[in-house]
């Protein structure tokens, strides 16, 4: 019975002293009673004003920073109470007077620092005597991370996938480099003095984590992490379970044997990027759709065969849909019920050769990629509201005027490449700005008439024999054509109809001096009608066309830009490809004559060679 006693009299002295060390440990003593002068303020966060903190349930004790009439005050650590959603700091005394609070240092329960944050505005606190004053965190906190926490989590990543030895790790994640920016396939956000703010990307690579099977659920805990790359590693397959506790904005799997989605995975409530490339994939589930924040996804090179329906009636926020390279032979009929939805890209689907023929109201639907499939006419959809619609490489044997002309009114890009239809009729769109039809067999140019907001042309690849007088008159802003791989095209017109405006161009005589061309003698007028939007010609391997380039195609009084210098851009010349061409030459320009010669005008063969000519002409 005494020895009963006695061990509990002795337990208790110990707990007793244990108290006082723990007591006599903490930063500060305790708070003095309220003096004359004094007010009180207490510390808050509650999480849906500060939203940015996701660790919120991990801060146990709180240091803040304030600053007075220019000078720091480092308050005492104080403990915080409450819960996952609200947490209060102790009462506090301070002096009466405005305070502006600097930043705060939260440790959670461990006595280990878990944040460092600067607050840069919202950031006053009014202390009066007597009376208590509360400070809310706002949202507009600038972080600072931690190293050794970060560096310690970017470990455990490493161990996770890689083992315990760490000469298989990434060669920059070593202990030895302190230096978290030099470390490879990391993406940082810094402030203006360079230091980190917080980690925003990962990339998960064959080179870095070779053979990674599975991304570790260790990625959830990194409160800042806005996305992850996970890219050429074949032997990938599955995404952790919960990924709906991290804070990822984007997810990109590209070239791997990812096969399915983990549960949960459709409450990411932060997810607004979405990319699974080249993969595994051989299904879409509809609970993709209870995705809260998805803006772009994209689903190519996959096994998918099927869009669910209930998929395409829930995402309607997202704004980007891709599904380039699958095995899609049909969508459902809700599938252009996508309200926010810019462009549909179904491009490289051989399978797929019909569309549903409506779309819901109030769909903001801009482009139709429709590349590489199995259609054999223009699919009705698109005579609704359309920007752009490609269709290269189909099955389309012929396309009549009516169905042109059905289009929609606010078409801007139509390419209508590789389809064999020999003839185009003539289209009237008062919007149709580009127009292509590489390789359609076609053997004349079309009639363009009804086309005035046309600028782009390409018809390379065709059996076009010549360029006819007045072609492009009523196009009055034209400005590319490509006539490339034209085998049989043997004459262009001087009178074409390019858009001429009538120019007066000044020049002197020139003559080299020491390696330099210099300017002498009085000014001269030079007056033509020039091409003033017309920018480029490929005739490149047109093997049978003989034409002299105009002399009025060169030295073009560029477009005036009037701002405060009055800046006027200085003259150009049409740049005229012709490799392959050797029957294409150019007229003498009486602007270009250096010591009463005509300079060799030489036809720039590559945009490389086109740089390479402006950097030399500015050394000069």
């Amino acid at each position: 019975m005494k020895m009963t006693k006695y061990m509990k009299w002795t337990l208790l002295f110990c707990f007793m002293i244990c108290a006082a060390l723990f007591t006599g440990c903490s930063d500060d003593d305790e708070v003095a009673t309220l003096a004359e002068g004094q007010g009180e303020v207490t510390f808050k966060f509650v999480r849906n004003k500060v939203f940015t903190i996701s660790t919120l349930e991990d801060m146990a004790r709180l240091k803040v920073t304030l600053e007075k009439d220019g000078n720091k005050i480092d308050l005492k650590t104080v403990d915080l109470t409450g819960n996952e959603d609200e947490l209060t700091s102790e009462i506090l005394a301070l002096e009466e007077g405005t305070y502006k609070v600097v930043k705060y240092i939260a440790y959670n329960n461990k006595g280990t620092q878990i944040q460092e944050a600067y607050v840069d505005d919202e950031n006053i606190v009014t202390i009066k005597h007597g009376e208590m004053a509360t400070f809310y965190f706002p949202i507009s906190i600038r972080f600072v991370y931690v190293n050794n926490q970060l560096r310690n989590q970017l470990f455990g990543l490493c161990e996770q996938v890689l083992g315990t030895d760490s000469t298989k790790w990434p060669k920059t994640w070593r202990v030895e480099n302190e230096d978290l920016l030099t470390w490879e396939n990391l993406e940082f956000v810094v402030d203006d003095y360079g230091n980190i703010s917080y980690l925003a990307n990962i990339i998960f690579d064959n080179k870095t984590f070779p053979g990674m099977k599975k991304l570790p659920e260790l990625i959830s805990s990194f409160s800042t992490l806005e996305g992850i790359q996970i890219m050429d590693i074949p032997e990938f397959e599955e995404l952790p379970d919960n990924l709906d506790k991290s804070t990822l904005y984007a997810i990109q799997i590209m070239n791997t044997g990812f096969k399915a989605f983990p549960k949960n995975f459709e409450k990411m409530k932060n997810l607004r990027s979405l990319t699974i490339v080249n993969s595994q994939l051989d299904e879409l589930p509809a609970r993709l759709g209870e995705l809260p924040e998805l803006c772009d996804l994209e689903i190519s090179g996959n096994k998918i065969s099927e869009f669910p329906a209930a998929l395409a009636e829930k995402l309607q926020k997202v704004v980007s849909l891709r599904m380039n390279d699958t095995k899609l032979s049909t969508l459902p009929s809700t599938i252009f019920s996508m309200k926010m939805v810019s462009t549909f890209d179904f491009r490289n689907n051989p399978g797929l050769n019909s569309l549903p023929e409506s779309r819901g109201e109030g769909v903001r639907m801009g482009g139709l990629l429709l590349d590489n499939c199995g259609f054999t006419s223009i699919p009705k959809i698109a005579q609704g509201r359309l920007r752009t619609l490609t269709l290269a490489n189909n099955k389309i044997t012929s396309v009549s005027a009516n169905e042109l002309n059905a289009l929609s009114s606010a078409l801007d890009i139509l390419i209508l490449d590789g389809n064999e239809i020999k003839s185009f009729p003539k289209m009237k769109s008062s919007s149709l700005m580009e127009l292509g039809l590489n390789n359609c067999g076609l053997t004349v140019i079309p009639d363009l008439s009804e086309l005035p907001e046309l600028c782009v042309l390409s018809l390379s690849d065709n059996h076009i024999i010549e360029v006819k007088d007045e072609t492009f008159a009523k196009c009055t802003k034209f400005a590319i054509l490509d006539l490339s791989n034209n085998a049989e095209l043997r004459t262009f017109s001087d009178n074409a109809g390019f858009t001429l405006v009538d120019q007066t161009v000044n020049y002197r005589s020139k003559k080299t001096v020491g390696g330099k061309i210099v300017e002498y003698g009085e000014e001269h007028l030079q007056n033509a009608a020039k091409p003033f939007y017309l920018n480029c010609v490929n005739v490149d391997n047109c093997p049978n066309l003989v034409w002299e380039v105009p002399e009025t195609w060169c030295c073009i009084k560029n477009f005036h830009v009037s701002n405060k210098e009055d800046l006027e851009l200085p003259v150009r010349n049409v740049i005229v490809y012709n490799r392959g061409s050797n029957g294409v030459t150019r007229k003498e320009c009486p602007v270009c004559k250096v010591d009463d010669q005509i300079r060799v005008y030489t036809f720039p063969k590559t945009l490389e060679e086109i740089i390479a000519g402006l950097k030399e002409n500015q050394d000069k």
